[in-house]
């Protein structure tokens, strides 16, 4: 059986090296280097690679969520182009603590909008550090997906909780399982042989 291959994106900080971290069933591999721009960034370290992780998950028969988290910043932009490709999977993750994430998330919605609009892959959007700033709710981000006409699940997580994490996980393979029952014919006949 294929595994999924769940992509993480985002800005920095809004906690996709710590979700990955906090649901790994191995060791991840996480490639945080110390921050050196703190005039932009307000924490310690960042992500300048690929983090890495694997969790399964009981509804998905035997398979795993390959989880692959990527740099916020938009000089690895490149990245993430690259590993979009073959991605099953799109968590977005909005950091609710940023001066304007609605935009942050725009921004990061349209980059990946072909994608996650048509049947290539499921997504979900996530909103951390509400603990930190409860404002905007979901349905300011609710009213952001629908004017880029993206329709995927949201839910609000703590990226430190494994409760939560897994939670937001398990939509979304809720969502991979629904393509893979009713996507592509062909694409089930390759899955199963």
């Amino acid at each position: 059986m294929k595994d999924y291959k769940v992509m993480f994106v985002g800005s920095s900080g809004s906690g996709k090296t710590t979700a990955i971290s906090t649901v790994s069933e191995i060791t991840p591999v996480i490639t945080d280097v110390m921050n050196t721009d703190c005039k932009n960034l307000k924490k310690e370290t960042t992500t300048v690679g690929l983090d890495y992780g694997e969790v399964s998950l009981p509804d998905m028969q035997r398979r795993k969520m390959r989880l692959y988290g990527t740099p916020g910043q938009a000089r690895f932009s490149f990245m993430w182009k690259t590993v979009v490709q073959g991605t099953t999977g799109i968590v977005l993750l909005a950091d609710n603590s940023l001066q304007n994430p609605l935009e942050e998330i725009r921004h990061y919605l349209q980059i990946f909008k072909d994608r996650l609009r048509g049947q290539e892959c499921a997504g979900i959007l996530g909103i951390s550090k509400t603990d930190i700033n409860p404002y905007p709710g979901k349905r300011e981000y609710q009213q952001v997906l629908k004017e880029l006409e993206i329709d995927i699940p949201i839910v609000i997580i703590d990226t430190r909780d494994y409760s939560s994490v897994m939670l937001m996980l398990t939509t979304l393979s809720l969502h991979l399982h629904k393509e893979y029952l009713y996507g592509d014919a062909e694409e089930k006949v390759n899955v199963l042989t």
